[in-house]
């Protein structure tokens, strides 16, 4: 078998590699940060390397610049010595966790009903602790907790690591049936090991004197974490390995504590709604609840309950990844220089845009994605379908390879396209969908929704008004709605100190129909209807069950 030679520049890492193997693979076994977050599909353009010696093959070559050829790394094999520089941001940045729940009581801040503390691990000496956590596809948060007193001693937040081999929770699983399992499994553990060093050096903690964790998360992001097959969770029908795992040893993952210090996770209600959103329905009061709400967990995907204490639809949808700034030309997460807001006056032409940290525009993110779609809407300068119209002024209107755009910076360069805006369309448009085939399930007489609770990554920097314009969510009154700042989390730490809490998860997602909207005729037509600004007719941004 032939090896050829490849160095990457300017970090100098090198690494030899088998004739046929991509650039990426070669990326990897050097140790040298390459994302690709379409999973290796050449779809993402995260991987893009610039030639700067040797020769690749003439198809794979996007274009060049001064000379140097420019391609995609995952899908560009090696055939001789190559040395190659890539052109992406390659590390993730590091998550500010804020420090804003550090000193807070999770029973007395968090909980739905009155709880006494009573641990699910057992706590003899003053010092012990527990870990709550929440294991989510884009972001990972997790809390150290004090178990004699249920109080938080320290927090800590950072993206997956897996986001760098597939942004999205079926571009995993693919890797995982590829073969990448382990590496996927090995990323997050270690990201979460790190995490919890982090926290208990803030707070001058002991992580020697953890005796438990509670986790929840997407059923994926659970498999992956525990080692088992993902595979069949996006089989037609799915058929996940289990809905709820036994407790795991921590030591198993590579995670501090005491011996045997177990691993709880929440239960999943069905493939695609996981133990993050049982727990975080929970903890909104669901499984109590004397009337009908509605539970809306906005993050890479969109996952909906809708019912209260005797019972419960749920539904996930797959909107993508373009509420967290992925597939959008110029996205990106909410970090410094990312638009997260915008007003535009209809009369002067004039448009203003909120930036995160001020100065320099460097992309948009979710939150301002939808902010610009709905300022963009009400002035005219986009018509239903998300297509510039002759009343957006020329100093905003750009032009390029991708089709027409707003200008969102003096130079044209962060821009946001019609493609984006269609993207964002088709995002919001399954969200929406989702929630009117459950209401539609319940059919005609059922209660009305008494209160919307909004939960989710994405979900807390929500413009909410704006998301009401486009037609995220359905039309009711502002005063209805409220948030939850992470309901994952929020419900595992409620687990960590609450035996009572834990067990009326377990219940409570008995009680709970898991709905595939593929099986629901009238999803589609609903997708359908809903893929307009803010959709094909007023009325239909009222639910079925509102008077």
């Amino acid at each position: 078998m032939t090896f050829h030679s490849v160095r990457f520049s300017p970090s100098g890492k090198s690494t030899q590699v088998a004739e046929g193997a991509t650039i990426w693979q070669a990326a990897q076994l050097a140790g040298e940060p390459l994302r690709a977050e379409c999973g290796g599909r050449g779809a993402c353009g995260r991987c893009l390397v610039r030639i700067l010696e040797g020769q690749v093959p003439e198809y794979r070559v996007l274009h060049r610049e001064s000379g140097y050829p420019h391609a995609l790394a995952c899908l560009t094999p090696v055939h001789g010595p190559l040395t190659v520089q890539p052109l992406m941001e390659a590390q993730l940045p590091k998550l500010i966790s804020g420090g804003g729940n550090v000193g807070m009581a999770p029973l007395e801040a968090w909980a739905p009903w009155p709880l006494r503390l009573d641990p699910i691990v057992p706590s003899g000496e003053e010092g012990d602790l527990g870990v709550a956590a929440d294991i989510g596809t884009t972001t990972l948060r997790l809390l150290l907790i004090r178990l004699s007193d249920g109080v938080i001693v320290g927090e800590a937040g950072a993206y997956n690591p897996q986001i760098a081999r597939g942004a999205d929770v079926i571009s995993r699983i693919v890797l995982a049936e590829r073969g990448s399992a382990c590496e996927l499994a090995a990323s997050v553990r270690g990201a979460v090991a790190s995490m919890i060093v982090e926290a208990a050096e803030a707070g001058e903690a002991d992580v020697a004197s953890i005796r438990g964790y509670a986790v929840a998360g997407n059923l994926a992001m659970i498999h992956l974490l525990l080692g088992a097959d993902p595979s069949g969770i996006r089989r037609v029908p799915s058929e996940p390995a289990a809905l709820a795992f036994p407790p795991a040893r921590a030591s198993a993952l590579g995670w501090p504590g005491g011996d045997p210090a177990p691993v709880f996770t929440a239960p999943a209600a069905g493939g695609w709604v996981g133990g993050d959103i049982v727990a975080g329905a929970a903890r909104a009061g669901f499984s109590r609840s004397s009337g009908t709400a509605l539970y809306v967990d906005l993050g890479t995907n969109g996952e909906i309950v809708l019912g209260g204490a005797e019972f419960a639809l749920a539904c996930a949808c797959s909107a993508g990844p373009a509420f967290e700034g992925g597939g959008i030309r110029c996205g990106m997460r909410a970090d410094r220089g990312a638009v997260d807001g915008a007003a535009i006056d209809a009369e002067t032409g004039a448009m203003q845009l909120s930036v995160i940290g001020g100065g320099r525009v460097r992309g948009v993110c979710g939150s301002g994605l939808i902010a610009l779609a709905d300022e963009l809407f009400r002035a005219g300068w986009i018509d239903r379908a998300g297509r510039l119209t002759d009343r957006a002024p020329a100093r905003f209107r750009a032009e390029g390879k991708w089709g027409p755009a707003i200008a969102l910076s003096a130079d044209g360069k962060v821009a946001l396209w019609e493609r984006d805006l269609a993207s964002l369309i088709r995002a919001k448009a399954a969200v929406f969908a989702g929630i009117r085939s459950l209401a539609g399930c319940l059919g005609a007489g059922a209660p009305a929704i008494e209160r919307v609770i909004v939960s989710g990554n994405f979900g807390r920097f929500l413009n909410l008004p704006a998301a009401l314009g486009i037609g995220l969510l359905p039309g009711m009154p502002l005063g209805l709605y409220s948030y939850v700042d992470n309901g994952s989390l929020e419900g595992a730490a409620l687990a960590l100190l609450s035996r009572a809490f834990f067990a009326e998860m377990h219940s409570y997602v008995s009680r709970m129909t898991y709905v595939d909207l593929a099986d629901l005729p009238g999803y589609m037509d609903e997708f359908v209807a809903a893929s307009f600004l803010p959709h094909t007719s007023p009325e239909s941004l009222r639910l079925g069950t509102e008077e």
